[in-house]
């Protein structure tokens, strides 16, 4: 196969946004996907009737209006995908006392008002600048030049004023009170990072793509997300290989001009797009005599996220003890104190932990009568230098351990038990020691510091989670929109 439009390489939901809008404007676009079906962590699996998704348990921004619901709509799939709004989203269990928090961002501060109501204004002012980040991020045109300061104050003031600032910065700027705090950065969890290592950038990415259009879950299995996106573009007269492994990628006169697969067979096109771990994509697919020596420097520089163990358990009875499906679990109020733990390749006993309970919003996820669970904990890939049978065994056992506390006799109600390990996720997406969100969101990894969609080597490009804005769902749906302008406006100039 030769002379396609456009070769993408990883068919996670990035590179299926990228491609089904590219496919759209007319242009010939092939796929190649390692694994046997698309979706990258996007995925779903089932073993003796229960049906479990990978990693993607809720999504911010589908319903009406939403990013997510928007590519829908233009990509004729609303109503083949149903989404079941969250409300509330989540419930945070601390010692003592427990915090129901809404998806809806309105009423979410209402509650956090109601219960520091001193500290309204502040709460406020916190998400007020969220916001506007948000706003400014997502609405920032491509030729924006922001190393040119006074453009760049004058188009975008917030993202400007704090764009190398952590998110501890900006909550003591609006507010005092130390668990109030704890509240308003309980989501920087998301991001595997504590309020004063994660970016006011990337905080802002996280909650407003979260309480922006509500939190829904996909009715019946998350990857019908990214199948349909697949149909989709084959309809639109795209191709999608998988089970097929991109060994290399082809560069004449410094430029990139199509791959190489393991097999041998050699495919060109005016533009490859990389949906695969940055630094796989260089250091593996290119190699350093392609690459240039200051971005091979900067690559070396930047810090992937952590990643999760997550074990998925089917239930016998149907988990009534847990009033909500996404549950978390606190046993001290600092969010920083895990973290050091986590740095230094160990486990804390108070490490905070997840209970998802996804069949309580899916029940056809498990047999009539039954339950599916799914505990999780961060984790650094280092943590184990195998992941053998051994340490996912004490991982298992220490977090049902922790959940029974919720949910009595867990142990004897187990039919079903399967871990998930950072290993796992690197074998699954060839993500770096399984980085569950690509590069971490750190200030000089977050906003318009995170690696460019363009690249050193022309006609090559990057999408997903190692690109702006970041991880999730909603932030690789908006990295794909934004990789395919920019590689349609390199055919409207006539330059491919």
């Amino acid at each position: 196969m030769s002379d396609m439009d456009v070769v993408i390489i990883g068919a996670g939901v990035a590179g299926l946004t990228c491609g089904c809008l590219l496919a759209n404007k007319g242009l010939k676009i092939l796929m190649i996907e390692m694994n046997q079906k698309v979706g990258g962590c996007c995925t779903s699996f089932e073993k003796d009737g229960f049906s479990f998704d990978l990693s993607v348990q809720s999504l911010g921004e589908c319903q009406e209006g939403g990013r997510v619901w928007r590519l829908l709509k233009q990509l004729n799939l609303l109503d083949q995908i149903h989404f079941i709004p969250l409300e509330p989203a989540r419930e945070y269990y601390f010692p003592g006392r427990k915090v129901s928090q809404s998806s809806r961002l309105e009423t979410h501060i209402e509650n956090l008002s109601a219960l520091f109501p001193k500290e309204r204004k502040g709460i406020e002012g916190v998400y007020g600048v969220l916001k506007k980040i948000f706003e400014e991020f997502s609405n920032m045109p491509t030729s924006l030049n922001w190393f040119e300061p006074s453009s760049f104050l004058s188009q975008c003031p917030f993202l400007s004023k704090y764009k190398d600032s952590n998110y501890e910065t900006l909550l003591n700027e609006f507010v005092s009170d130390p668990f109030l705090k704890t509240l308003l950065s309980i989501r920087s969890s998301y991001a595997l990072l504590p309020p004063e290592e994660i970016s006011v950038v990337g905080m802002a990415g996280i909650e407003m793509s979260y309480f922006n259009y509500g939190v829904s879950c996909i009715e019946g299995r998350v990857e019908q997300l990214p199948l349909k996106m697949g149909e989709a573009l084959k309809k639109r007269g795209g191709k999608i290989f998988t089970g097929q492994e991109v060994e290399q990628i082809l560069i004449k006169e410094k430029k990139a001009i199509g791959v190489r697969l393991k097999d041998g067979q050699e495919i060109t096109g005016k533009v490859v797009i990389s949906n695969v771990d940055a630094h796989h994509t260089f250091s593996d697919l290119i190699g350093e005599a392609h690459t240039p020596s200051g971005f091979r420097s900067k690559l070396r520089g930047m810090k992937p996220s952590l990643s999760y163990f997550i074990l998925y358990l089917g239930i016998r009875g149907e988990l009534d003890e847990l009033p909500v499906s996404n549950n978390e679990v606190f046993f001290e109020e600092e969010l920083q104190q895990e973290f050091q733990s986590l740095y230094e390749n160990r486990m804390s006993e108070k490490a905070p932990f997840y209970l998802l309970v996804p069949s309580k919003v899916n029940p056809s996820h498990a047999p009539l009568g039954e339950a599916t669970l799914c505990l999780s904990c961060k984790t650094s890939y280092h943590f184990s230098p195998d992941w053998g049978q051994k340490i996912r065994d004490a991982l298992s056992q220490h977090l049902i351990n922790k959940a029974s506390a919720f949910i009595p006799n867990l142990k004897e109600r187990i039919v079903v038990k399967i871990e998930t390990t950072p290993r796992t996720i690197e074998q699954w997406t060839r993500n770096r020691w399984g980085a569950a969100y690509g590069w971490s969101q750190i200030p000089r990894q977050s906003g318009i510091y995170r690696l460019s969609r363009t690249t050193p080597i022309p006609n090559l490009y990057l999408t997903g989670h190692w690109t702006s804005p970041g991880g999730g769902i909603a932030g690789v749906v908006a990295s794909g929109e934004l990789t395919a302008e920019a590689v349609w406006n390199q055919f409207t100039k006539g330059e491919c």
